[in-house]
């Protein structure tokens, strides 16, 4: 019994030793897990950590915003979703401007820029980072956006290609049907309000010539070409805007109708605002490009194509081509108070 019991020791010893060696790599196996888990964990924790500091920035340019004149850096190409954080800071990316630091408590950092776009869309855009020793970054945010405009009126012009208080005609596939909307077409709670067209002259309105046509009735007729620096016009009558006409910086106020003819604004941006207190007819060989509201009806004529945007407080018919552009034009009586319009 006792010599076969001497092999069965010798068996056991590799077991065993087998045993511990697997559980030794089980524990090493564990212990990495826990780490990777720790660390993944801690990665996420600084990432959420890096855009509230972000949202915190966004909150801060929101809140010192106090108007157009705020905004003074142009958008970069640069300027997009995988921009790092020290990338953000760098002046050389914003016209040697430097970034506005917000209030985040270390190890956060945070800050925030007034930003206006190609289509001169104004935009607080803020990131936020958690820092390690020596300035190295742990996580930053990707950047978070704050559309803003200056008046209600503004803020229609910005989020609608299209809005009547009457019925909107329009061809299918012109422009996205949530950038149009009528008012005869919806449930009174889903019914937009549009501000009153005031067309008395504004404060330093430069007044119009006023003439007679062949029913007595009183027009103004413009045809200048140019940056015409910000003026605003005003005619006690009817405006008639001529095809000859090619100008852009500018802003109208008609007591009638307004009839436009000519190409009007610049590429990419609109700087120009017509309001009409009778109706408005777009009716140009080229590209009209303003903000144009009417007290009565307006019709965009077949051939004929605007890129901005139309209020009108009756019906709209638009048979040319349409594009949503918005910018920052005088818009004469409008109250330049600050107005959110997304944030994301």
């Amino acid at each position: 019994m006792r010599e076969s019991a001497m092999p069965q020791a010798g068996m056991a010893l590799p077991i065993v030793l087998v045993l511990l060696a697997m559980a030794a790599m089980l524990g090493t196996a564990g212990l990495r897990s826990s780490l990777t888990a720790e660390r993944l964990a801690g990665n996420l924790k600084a990432s959420v950590q890096a855009g509230m500091a972000a949202e915190v920035a966004a909150s801060r340019g929101w809140a010192a915003l106090s108007g157009p004149g705020d905004i003074t850096v142009e958008s970069s190409q640069e300027m997009s979703e995988s921009m790092t954080w020290h990338e953000f800071l760098d002046p050389s990316h914003f016209q040697g401007e430097p970034a506005r630091l917000a209030d985040c408590a270390a190890p956060r950092r945070c800050a925030y820029r007034y930003v206006e776009e190609a289509s001169r869309r104004h935009l607080v855009v803020a990131m936020g980072a958690v820092m390690e020793g020596g300035g190295r970054v742990l996580a930053s945010s990707e950047p978070v956006r704050v559309a803003v405009v200056f008046s209600r009126l503004a803020e229609l012009f910005s989020r609608y290609v299209l809005l009547a208080g009457g019925e909107v005609a329009t061809g299918e596939g012109r422009a996205s049907a949530s950038r149009i909307h009528g008012n005869a077409a919806q449930d009174e709670g889903e019914r937009v309000r549009i501000p009153y067209t005031d067309t008395s002259p504004p404060e330093g309105a430069v007044s119009l010539a006023v003439g007679s046509d062949e029913d007595g009735l009183p027009y103004c007729r413009f045809e200048e070409s140019g940056d015409l620096g910000g003026r605003v016009y005003h005619c006690e009558g009817r405006l008639e805007i001529g095809a000859a006409a090619r100008f852009h910086n500018a802003a109208f106020v008609a007591r009638d109708d307004a009839h436009l003819s000519g190409e009007i604004g610049r590429a990419s941006a609109v700087d120009v605002a017509v309001l009409s207190g009778g109706d408005i007819r777009l009716e140009a060989p080229g590209i009209v490009r303003g903000w144009l509201m009417s007290a009565g009806d307006a019709e965009l004529a077949p051939g004929t194509t605007l890129e901005g945007a139309i209020i009108a407080h009756g019906d709209i018919q638009a048979s040319g081509a349409l594009a949503h552009l918005v910018g920052d034009p005088v818009l004469p009586h409008a109250p330049r108070e600050k107005r959110l319009l997304s944030w994301e």
